[in-house]
């Protein structure tokens, strides 16, 4: 079995990990690059990786995840944000910035102007019937999350993703914590706990490819 088969055999929600064992700071690290080196449309990069390593933050959102053990018991705890619609305007800094890097002038204002107006075009009229710029943000987060729990998993840490939690009860420890955080300008798609698992899981079950596959 190849070294990735090994990675998403051994990756499962862990539901309780060690609270004895932390990841060091190199490993954590090669988990956030996963993240950032992630597929994103157009490659507006939304996410903004939040890592709660700090005992005493991980016990203040324990509640808002309704009180699940992994959130005090893992070794980092990372809320993975996503880029809300004001990011993605005409005038917005983050947008102007991004589109630059792939200019041949990246101070070129006139060029930044058309490829900034070019994506927002695309996404006026290119989204599904209700879908916003918010759920394509949102949406794009679930692929940088994949990667770290692949990622994790690939140097034998394990991990649970967190949909469930209150999410008014997570902004307001973000505001608490976070200057630089705005319910204005992020959302947040899912949580990830990461850490060393105290006990085996049960067997992984699956159904077979053959079940899942259309080959057209």
């Amino acid at each position: 079995m190849d070294q990735l088969t090994q990675a998403l055999n051994f990756r499962h929600a862990c539901k309780k990990f060690d609270e004895t064992k932390k990841i060091g700071q190199a490993d954590m690290e090669y988990i956030l690059e996963a993240g950032r080196l992630s597929p994103s449309s157009f490659g507006i990069e939304p996410w903004h990786f939040v890592v709660v390593n700090n005992d005493k933050i991980k016990r203040e959102l324990r509640p808002a995840c309704y009180n699940q053990e992994q959130v005090t018991s893992c070794s980092h705890f990372v809320i993975v944000l996503y880029r809300k619609a004001n990011n993605f305007t005409l005038q917005s800094e983050y947008l102007r910035r991004t589109v630059a890097r792939g200019l041949p002038n990246a101070n070129d204002q006139t060029a930044i102007d058309a490829a900034s107006q070019y994506f927002i075009n695309f996404y006026e009229h290119g989204l599904a019937d209700g879908l916003t710029i918010n759920h394509l943000s949102e949406m794009q987060d679930y692929l940088a999350c994949a990667n770290m729990l692949t990622a994790a998993a690939y140097r034998g840490i394990d991990s649970c993703a967190i949909g469930g939690f209150e999410y008014d009860k997570i902004v307001q420890l973000l505001e608490k914590y976070m200057p630089q955080f705005s319910a204005e300008s992020y959302g947040i798609g899912l949580c990830l706990a990461f850490g060393y698992r105290l006990k085996e899981p049960t067997a992984k079950i699956r159904w077979p490819l053959e079940d899942l596959t259309t080959y057209l």
